[in-house]
């Protein structure tokens, strides 16, 4: 009786999982001959991570308006959405790696909760560098600007995500918030 019920309750898990729509979508890039233009890139569609994204705007509008103790408030959700973040729901194609740029990128994260401004751009910076690859795992709910400020760290540059194309400079803030350009689009298929 108990070997039947096991099983029955086995091949039911096993239909139930079998019949999940996937959202996975394959990952193409595009990439344009000419080095001063800007490259998209298709990433794999899916929603788990928003909450991630949603958060790290927060963070990247906060630094923008130099706002380093809304900055830190919310690196508090920030790291929460990367914390829970589910990896097998994602249904990515290199979990393993997925799980090394979670794990690096909650680190650069939690460095966020610091009330120096310029330790939280540079965490920021580090963490949007890890999110971009990430993303390109994981998948986007909308269309994100990779953009890049040639000026940041002595003229080493730095780069950051954003939701639409214009610059607004969270790696200065005001003092040059205007300064960089779109690297490249990530977006949905």
């Amino acid at each position: 009786m108990k070997k039947n019920l096991l099983f029955a309750t086995l091949l039911s898990f096993a239909l139930f999982s079998c019949g999940e729509k996937s959202t996975t979508t394959e990952t193409e890039t595009h990439v344009s001959g000419d080095s001063s233009s800007a490259s998209s890139i298709s990433v794999n569609s899916s929603k788990t991570t928003s909450g991630i994204i949603d958060a790290y705007l927060a963070v990247k509008d906060a630094l923008v308006a130099d706002d380093a103790a809304t900055a830190a408030a919310k690196s508090a959700d920030l790291v929460s959405a990367l914390k829970t973040y589910d990896i097998a729901g994602s249904q990515a194609n290199d979990p393993e790696e997925l799980e090394r740029l979670q794990v690096e990128a909650t680190g650069f994260a939690e460095k966020l909760a610091t009330a120096d401004i310029a330790a939280q751009r540079e965490s920021f910076q580090a963490l949007s560098v890890v999110l971009k690859d990430m993303l390109k795992i994981a998948g986007t709910d909308r269309t994100l600007y990779h953009q890049y400020c040639p000026m940041y760290k002595g003229n080493t540059g730095g780069m950051w995500l954003s939701a639409n194309d214009d610059i607004k400079n969270p790696l200065f803030g005001s003092s040059m918030l205007t300064c960089g350009r779109v690297e490249e689009t990530l977006a949905l298929n």
